[in-house]
């Protein structure tokens, strides 16, 4: 045969770009018709070995190129078809393969795949070489996919991947493998396509009946097997292999082992098999594997479940479960599928939620049809047991719950909770559990309310089949819902999704709904939900502030929320054994470790952790209770857990509650752990130290003598049944002493230590000494301490080496002992400036006070021994002649942190026991002293006098170690100092005198100050110490000072100061200290700031002591000595980083002193600016603005200074101003805390100048109304003792009463806010204008007859204007009290403000108001008879006004007087009796008996009789500490309030009442007029939704006929919009595209809104789901459902 020519050849090429591939087969038989001479193979061959385009040309080419490629592709098939021998076609296809189809797969894009793999697929099919196409392209990108994971070649799990490929030309041409989309996407073609042809041979008959099935049957299993190991290979690779497998091979795998049952494979010498469930159960455990590991990874895991979901349901359901008998996997009973699916649901990533979402419908739909075709169908009964909160009336109590059950009547929830059907089997439950979650998800709140609590009903009111517990014949898949332990299982996915949803509105509904189930009737149901949700979601969800609002409100730290936590708790927790118990509420208490918790949240933590303690002892035993261990299936299997464990996770509870300040709250979070302790614990299990670690983390002030929580903790700790001296808590206490003091560090291989281990030895001390005497007081139990003290004190005159470890610990105890001794006899208590000591002698009787007298006795035995070792031990503040040493690494590498020694270790544990020797001495001495025991008492005081000249003359080394050894010298004199200013013996004193020599008795400290002084600042000056040491030295300076200074003041009260009579200082040195302390100030850091003003007062004091009430300018303190004071002060107050109680309280009592306050000088304004103190009083009431703790502490001492000196009044009325309007929504709980907690504060406050009326000013002390309430208690307090002539300043202090209130009303009147007229309720300026009318009303005493003109002017110009009632109340208060204050005013003034027929109704209300009370009130007869005569009758004629506050009002007040009065009136002297009587008598019986009045009266009950004349005036009548009228400004409801909400509500029910009698008219109308519907023009009237209807014709028609003219123009333009309306088309939307239901529901109401004439759908069905319906009729108006067409697009 001839070969075909070259130009048919470039022809037929050059042709592929224009024909279509479908047109080529013709053109090519054209060709061979028209070359008779030429073969289809020689065609072929021709076509075939043509030039092809290079690699980077085919990377080139564009889609003409490729779809030339394909065109030639299709040619050579059509002549491949046409080869005569069937071998020739197989080699000839051989070729086809490699150089045809391979590159064009290898170029194609990858949607051209299909079309390419269909073709190859074709001209395989025609010649039956389907082994040929297993040897070469599926070899091929089978190995390509593998190469890309990192597969070795011949991997022998595939039966591709390991095979042998067939070529005709060398393997380098091969190299270049497919990427691994490519690959996958060509395999996922082949295999798709290979299957169609497969069930087309499979349609024709059996495999072997037909030439090539057993091949391509081969070809697909083997294929088949192929692909899946490949997928599972993905499955363990990345994100990215992953994501190929799913999106590409996956499908096509799973469509063909539907297909194929079993899969059978030959690889290597065995056969291998591969079923769908085998290859599913393969999946699955990949999936398990992805869902421990990342959120992307779950998201795959749950892609792919979906992925082979919705492969089973479209259409292929020969896989579903069931249909196979011989099932290997049934994914359905798989647990942990269930578990997984649950996590997902409540996953924090959207996606993941959704993607669960979708596996868990799919899957459903798959499972409940095999359900149902195996057969399996459980009943179920309706539950007896009602939810008794939530089986509520219809009848709702709110708005909300009104328009929730309207919404859930229009769903049909309440028909189909009523239907006997509803719940009736698992598959109407898992609709329930789909329409609830669905609806968190998707739908607004509202649509929440409206079906959640009916369908959480229908859930639980459903009981599962009795005995179902037992019946093993069912899996995993029918228990989810037909028993309890699985419903509770899903429920716990709502309730999660609920309490972490986005709408605060819907966390609270479904919190409440778990909280209202009656769980108590409930008990099995409790104790079986997982413990994993308990512990978790549901602490978590409590923990959510919107679910406590009610918390904390009057100083009640509970909330229904915490009630019903409470409540479920204790039954979760009823049955169970004590070790599962004690389990719980560790797992309960550790939350607080790992966790942040509000104060709502962590009282409602403290709460459920004690409900749960509070049961009666179960034994270990099996608990018998259905379904418990089904509680535990998360996993969480209770262990063993350690009594310390235990103790440990409570004393993190109770130590997260000293992050909220406020006492109350603090108090009742201990209280809650101590109940859990003392239920669960003995105290004696557990180790000491960490019991002692617990007791101190519970506040001192609640374990302290008379605390609270004393007791308690008393009971827990002191075990009397088991009461025997080796076992008890009492033993180890006692033994404590010697086992600390044993303990030491040359144990450990050092015998030195540091001020961080001595800190630490303090701290356990100070926690054993506080356990200690909660066990016990008892002198006979603590006879062993008091030997261990004798005996070691003994051991302190044996020559132990310098810097011993023992010595220090033994000083430790004793001093920890002594303390704790001292806190148990004085109870600080703050009242008049004087320290009461509440002696604990009281609770505990006498046996507190021997103890006392034995160890006074056992130390006074040891004292000399002490006093000879701290001689020796002192001996290294002495030393000479030392080098620098080196320095310890944590001194020198240190950075931040408190200030350390720069001293070597060993000389610092010298100095330490130096310290402690002395330190120990002086508590002791003290003590003694006190008890007057020890005849080394004399001696001892001697050796501490002697140690401070030693100290104050001793002379600095000029080393940096001498520097600090000096300066630990002082830090011991600092204890010495404060124990010699303690004691109370003038004997000591003449110690002093004996020391010195050429000196007056005068002045007995005056050289040892001066002595000190110069020494410490010598060391201060001369610039060895670094900068924080002398920060650290400054401090010690002033502490000596202050302890110096105080010996004087401990004089002051004691007998000793009969005999003597001089001063102890010279005002010169007290003038010295003055000075240096100013020269301090600045520069004094946060440590000194106490002692400093305590030294700034006391100098203050004794030169006021020292001079009488002499002139302060003669004694050098002068106006600029006064304000550098002031100004130094100043610096250092805001210096400081926190504002604390104590040194804001120093700072007050030391700046304004009361010696120094007297003087006006330091008030009064000159050319220099303001004076000293009222410079000072300026700043600090600036800045108590920000800190409301600085604006109570002043208002507190400027209150009682005021008061004290009424003639400085007068300087500030701007500050009194400011102190009256102060307010802030701070709220300052710190403040108690600290006054409760700390001692220094306790004292610094008792020093300020206390209020006068402090028993009621106290009940405000924490709220921002205390300054208000300061200032009224001033000047009513101020008035009081005016009326009584208890001041010599009477005149003074009345003049500022006047100027003060002329300033108020002076501001009320021109003030820009508070003048206002028009202001929202509770804003700023309504709070300002309540605070000040409330102080006018209170300074309503100081008018007088010079300046009541000009108050009442101001008052009518208040009155007049426009004010809420809450205000307005205040105003007539304030006008009541003057006139019955000046009686002849009312009549003179009042009368024509009634004739005035412009004045407006709301002042009008007011002045009726007024003048009844003034009738009422008034004090005389003869004026209230004078009163009643001529201010009634101006009053009648508002009973007729039309003004309805004003006219309901005076009925009001009319009927209060003439049913007070009537007797008072005397109409028998009138002229005409009968008539005038008459007509009161009518009136007087109107009022009393007409309904609408005695509604009124009945609403506002009470109301009219609360004022009373005297008290209205006064702090205590207008600051009520009441719950009600407490939260703002203390304002209580106004009677005009009442009135207006009165009027309002009948408003309203008229309202209703006309709008139920317009809809009954309507609805009669609508049924007459129903015939005539149909007509034209009627169907407009049932159109609600129009915004404007045109009038009609038969209303026009009626128009008089002079409107005709108007008419033919209306009808003419009417007829003109018709004719456009019928030109234009009705709008239809085309939605059947759309298949998500809440976007159509939503789409549905918008359509409604714009009156579309219908809706197409794809699926009729979808208008009769419940959610579709849920949100469709969640609008006003229903629109008819005739707009709903089925699509008739889809058939188009």
């Amino acid at each position: 045969m001839a070969s075909p020519s070259e130009h048919a050849v470039a022809a037929l090429k050059s042709s592929f770009r224009a024909l279509p591939a479908d047109a080529v087969p013709a053109v090519v038989d054209c060709i061979l018709a028209s070359s008779a001479s030429t073969s289809p193979a020689q065609f072929f061959h021709a076509l075939l070995g043509s030039p092809t385009p290079s690699e980077q040309q085919q990377r080139e080419q564009s889609d003409a190129d490729r779809h030339a490629s394909i065109s030639h592709a299709t040619a050579l098939r059509h002549l491949l078809a046409r080869f005569d021998t069937p071998r020739e076609a197989k080699d000839a296809l051989r070729l086809l393969l490699w150089r045809v189809f391979l590159p064009l797969l290898r170029d194609t894009i990858e949607p051209n795949h299909h079309q390419v793999t269909a073709l190859m697929c074709d001209a395989i099919s025609d010649t039956g070489s389907w082994d040929l196409l297993g040897a070469t392209i599926v070899p091929f990108c089978v190995r390509s996919s593998a190469a890309a994971m990192g597969l070795p070649v011949g991997h022998d799990s595939m039966v591709y991947h390991s095979s042998i490929m067939e070529a005709d030309f060398a393997w380098d041409n091969l190299l270049r493998l497919l990427t691994l989309s490519k690959a996958n996407s060509v395999l996922a073609s082949l295999l798709g396509e290979i299957l169609e042809r497969r069930r087309t041979v499979l349609s024709m008959g059996t495999l072997d009946s037909q030439e090539g099935a057993v091949d391509l049957d081969a070809l697909v299993q083997n294929l088949t097997w192929d692909l899946s190991t490949l997928v599972l290979k993905m499955f363990a690779h990345g994100q990215e292999y992953r994501s190929c497998a799913t999106r590409t091979l996956l499908q096509p795998l799973l469509i063909s082992l539907a297909d194929i049952p079993y899969v059978t494979v030959m690889l290597g010498d065995g056969q291998h098999k591969l079923s769908r469930f085998g290859f599913l159960e393969c999946i699955w455990g990949s999936c398990i594997s992805l869902f421990s590991l990342g959120c992307g990874e779950r998201l795959d895991a749950y892609r792919i479940l979906s992925l082979y979901f919705s492969t089973l349901k479209l259409g292929h359901q020969v896989a579903v479960f069931g249909a196979d008998k011989l099932q290997e996997f049934d994914l359905r009973n798989v647990s942990e599928f269930w578990n997984q699916l649950r996590k997902g649901l409540v996953d924090k990533d959207s996606f993941v939620r959704k993607q669960a979402l979708y596996v868990l419908t799919v899957s459903l739909s798959i499972f409940t049809v095999s359900s149902r075709s195996d057969g399996i169908q459980d009943c179920s009964s309706k539950s007896s047991a009602a939810l008794s909160s939530q089986n509520k009336s219809n009848t709702a109590t709110t708005k909300r719950e009104r328009w929730a059950d309207k919404e859930a009547k229009s769903l049909g929830v309440r028909e189909m909770e009523q239907s006997d059907e509803c719940c009736s089997n698992g598959q109407d439950r898992w609709k329930v559990f789909l329409l609830l979650y669905e609806m968190l998800q998707e739908y607004g709140t509202h649509l929440v309310e409206a079906a959640w609590t009916h369908q959480v009903m229908l859930l639980f009111e459903s009981t599962p089949q009795t005995g179902y517990l037992n019946d093993t014949t069912h899996g995993a898949f029918q228990a989810q819902m037909e028993s309890w332990e699985g419903i509770l299982l899903w429920m716990t996915v709502l309730w999660e999704r609920g309490f972490t949803h986005d709408n605060p509105l819907v966390r609270c509904l479904v919190m409440q709904s778990f909280l209202d189930i009656a769980w108590e009737r409930y008990k099995f149901c409790a104790q079986i939900i997982p413990r994993g949700f308990v512990l978790g979601s549901l602490i978590h969800g409590l923990n959510d502030v919107v679910h406590h609002k009610d918390f904390g409100i009057g100083g009640v730290y509970d909330s229904k929320t915490i009630k019903g936590a409470e409540s479920f708790f204790s039954t979760y927790a009823r049955n169970l054994t004590r070790r599962d118990r004690i389990h719980l509420v560790w797992r309960l208490a550790s939350a607080a470790k790992h966790d942040s918790f509000s104060r709502a949240g962590l009282m409602t933590l403290a709460s459920c952790v004690a409900s749960c303690t509070c049961q009666s002892d179960i034994n270990d035993i099996s608990c018998a209770t259905p379904g418990k261990e089904a509680s535990k299936c998360d996993g969480d299997v209770p262990t063993e857990v350690s009594s310390a464990d235990l103790l440990d996770a409570l004393w993190i509870l109770g130590e997260r509650s000293k992050q909220h300040f406020n006492p109350k709250y603090r108090l009742k979070v201990c209280e809650q752990v101590i109940r859990v302790a003392t239920s669960l614990l003995s105290a004696t299990e557990v180790p000491l130290n960490q019991l002692l670690h617990f007791i101190s983390t519970i506040p001192r002030e609640f374990t302290d003598f008379f605390g609270p929580l004393r007791a308690i903790v008393q009971e827990w700790l002191i075990q009397k049944k088991d009461y025997s001296p080796v076992n008890t808590l009492l033993s180890k206490l006692i033994d404590f002493p010697c086992t600390f003091v044993k303990n030491n560090k040359q144990d450990h291989g050092s015998n030195l230590f540091d001020d961080e281990d001595v800190n630490a030895w303090e701290a356990e001390a100070r926690r054993w000494a506080r356990t200690l005497l909660l066990v016990t007081s008892d002198q006979q139990h603590l006879e062993r301490i008091l030997g261990f003290i004798e005996a070691y004190g003994y051991k302190l005159s044996e020559q132990l080496p310098v810097g011993e470890c023992v010595p220090v610990k033994f000083f430790i105890v004793v001093l920890s002992f002594i303390e704790e001794l001292e806190a148990g006899q004085k109870k600080l208590v703050c009242q008049n400036n004087t320290i009461l000591k509440g002696g604990s002698d009281r609770a505990n009787g006498l046996e507190l006070h021997d103890l006392k007298e034995k160890l006074a006795e056992s130390l006074s035995l040891v004292l000399e021994t002490m006093v000879v070792f701290s001689k020796l031990s002192c001996s290294v503040f002495w030393l000479r002649n030392i080098e620098d040493m080196d320095l310890p690494s944590s001194v020198k590498g240190k950075l931040g942190g408190p200030s350390q020694r720069r001293l070597a270790t060993s000389i610092t544990s010298s100095v330490l026991q130096g310290i402690w020797s002395m330190r120990c001495i002086c508590s002791v001495a003290s003590w003694c002293n006190h008890y007057n025991h020890g005849d080394s008492l004399p001696s001892t005081f001697s050796f501490l006098w002697d140690f401070y000249w030693k100290v104050t003359k001793h002379s600095t080394d000029a080393t940096g170690t001498g520097a600090e050894l000096h300066l630990a010298a002082y830090e011991a004199l600092a204890y010495v100092l404060a124990a010699l200013s303690t004691a109370h013996n003038s004997q000591y004193l003449d110690l002093v005198e004996t020391k010195q020599t050429n000196q007056a008795r005068k002045f007995s400290l005056d050289i040892c100050v001066t002595t000190f002084l110069n020494n410490i600042n010598h060391l201060l000056t001369d610039g060895i110490l670094t900068r924080s040491r002398r920060a650290v030295l400054m401090a010690w300076k002033w502490l000596c000072v202050d302890s110096l200074l105080s010996i004087s003041c401990c004089f002051s009260d004691n007998e000793s100061h009969l005999k003597r009579l001089d001063p102890l200082f010279s005002d010169s040195t007290l003038r010295c200290i003055f000075l240096d302390v100013i020269e301090s100030l600045e520069n004094a850091g946060e440590n000194s700031v106490l002692s400093i003003l305590r030294c700034v007062r006391s100098v203050l004091g004794l030169l006021h002591s020292n001079m009488g009430n002499g002139n302060f300018t003669s004694i050098g303190i002068s106006y600029e000595m006064m304000m550098q004071l002031a100004k130094s002060s100043w610096i250092l107050h805001l210096s400081c980083n926190k504002r604390r109680v104590a040194p804001i309280a120093a700072l007050l009592s030391a700046i304004l002193h009361p010696a120094m306050f007297c003087n006006l000088e330091m008030h009064q304004t000159n050319e220099n600016g303001p004076g000293p103190l009222k410079w000072f009083i300026g700043n600090l009431l600036n800045e108590g603005s920000k800190s409301p703790r600085t604006i109570r502490l002043a208002a507190l001492h400027l209150s009682g200074l005021w008061l004290m000196y009424p003639k400085t009044i007068r300087f500030y009325m701007e500050e009194l101003k400011l102190l009256s309007l102060y307010g802030s929504v701070a709220f300052d709980e710190d403040f108690e805390a600290e006054l409760s907690e700390n001692h220094e504060a306790r004292f610094e406050v008792s020093m300020l100048a206390q209020s006068p009326d402090r028993e009621f000013t106290e009940v405000f002390i924490n709220t921002e109304l205390y300054a208000r309430v300061s200032v009224a208690v001033l000047f009513h307090q101020l008035w009081k003792q005016i009326k009584e002539n208890n001041i010599s300043e009477t005149e003074d202090a009345l003049q500022s009463g006047k100027q003060f209130l002329l300033k108020l009303l002076d501001s009320a009147v021109n003030d820009k806010d508070l003048s206002k007229e028009l202001y929202k309720k509770y804003s700023s300026v309504h709070r300002r204008k309540v605070r000040v009318w409330q102080m006018i009303c209170v300074l309503s005493h100081y008018v007088e007859d010079d300046v009541v003109g000009e108050v009442l002017s101001s008052t009518h110009t208040c009155l007049y204007r426009n004010n809420l009632p809450a205000v307005r109340q205040y105003l007539e208060t304030f006008a009541i009290l003057l006139y019955l204050k000046f009686p002849t005013l009312a009549v003179e003034q009042l009368i024509p403000i009634f004739h005035d027929k412009g004045m407006r109704q709301q002042a009008l209300s007011s002045y009726v108001f007024i003048a009844a009370n003034v009738i009422l009130h008034s004090r005389l007869r003869s004026v209230q008879i004078n009163h009643l005569n001529k201010l009634l009758p101006p009053i009648l004629p508002f009973l007729t006004s039309h003004h309805h506050s004003l006219r309901g009002f005076t009925q009001l007040l009319v009927h209060s007087v003439l049913s007070r009065l009537w007797p008072n009136l005397g109409l028998e002297t009138s002229e005409d009796v009968i008539f005038e009587r008459r007509c009161f008598q009518e009136l007087k019986y109107y009022l009393a008996e007409n309904s609408d009045c005695v509604r009124l009266r009945v609403s506002i009950e009470g109301f009219l009789d609360v004022f009373d004349p005297d008290a209205s005036g006064t702090p205590l009548g207008i600051f009520s500490a009441r719950r009600e009228v407490f939260e703002f400004e203390c304002v209580p409801v106004s009677v005009m309030e009442r009135v207006i909400e009165f009027l309002n509500d009948v408003r309203e029910d008229l309202r209703q009442a006309i709008a139920k009698d317009t809809v009954t008219i309507k609805n009669e109308g609508l049924a007459v007029d129903q015939r005539s519907v149909s007509e034209p023009g009627c169907q407009d009237a049932l159109d609600f939704q129009k915004k404007i209807t045109p009038r009609t014709r038969s209303k026009i028609a009626e128009m008089e006929e002079d409107d005709q003219l108007f008419n033919l123009a209306l009808e003419a333009r009417l007829h003109a919009v018709e004719t456009i309306k019928q030109s234009q088309q009705e709008l239809i939307v085309v939605a059947s595209f759309v298949d998500r239901i809440p976007n159509l529901a939503g789409l549905t109401r918008t359509c409604e809104v714009f009156r579309a004439a219908g809706l197409v759908v794809a699926d009729k069905s979808i208008l009769e789901d419940k959610q579709f319906r849920l949100i469709r009729f969640g609008c006003f108006c229903l629109l008819p459902s005739y707009y709903y067409y089925q699509s008739p697009f889809f058939a188009l």
